[in-house]
């Protein structure tokens, strides 16, 4: 798929995001005041947050074994690197691709979610500052 195929699934996505306080439903496209309120109280969000998911590395399909091995892996890193997290979901709601578990990062340092997108080899994360819009952030042109 090119860039523009991409960047079509990414914005058309939803993100799922499990919260101490239940389900928030995070898109890509103008700032959410509503989900703002919930990510800074029950999310513990104060400045920023990205969604980043390991599974289907430059979006070739892996068999479910796989992609539960790179979500372990970076679940661990996350630990490790006494990151904020929650448990996420990005679903194609067309539904022709399969649902990716991953994690919404809650304040990550600057370059950290980047860093760590390019290491499980993905094209892009989402990513948002509080109050801002959201918005896909391509990881490495050469991939596309």
């Amino acid at each position: 798929m090119n860039r523009a195929g991409l960047e079509k699934a990414y914005r058309q996505a939803l993100y799922l995001a499990w919260l101490p306080d239940g389900e928030l439903v995070l898109r890509v496209g103008p700032a959410d005041p509503q989900a703002d309120r919930r990510l800074a109280g029950s999310g513990s969000c104060r400045r920023n947050w990205a969604l980043l998911t390991p599974c289907n590395p430059r979006s070739e399909r892996l068999d479910a074994a796989a992609n539960q091995r790179l979500y372990n892996q970076l679940e661990g890193e996350l630990h490790a690197l006494s990151q904020a997290w929650h448990r996420s979901l990005h679903r194609d709601p067309s539904g022709q691709w399969p649902d990716e578990p991953g994690f919404l990062l809650i304040d990550p340092p600057p370059e950290r979610a980047v860093e760590l997108g390019r290491r499980y080899r993905q094209n892009a994360i989402v990513a948002a500052e509080l109050g801002q819009e959201s918005r896909v952030v391509w990881l490495d042109d050469a991939a596309m």
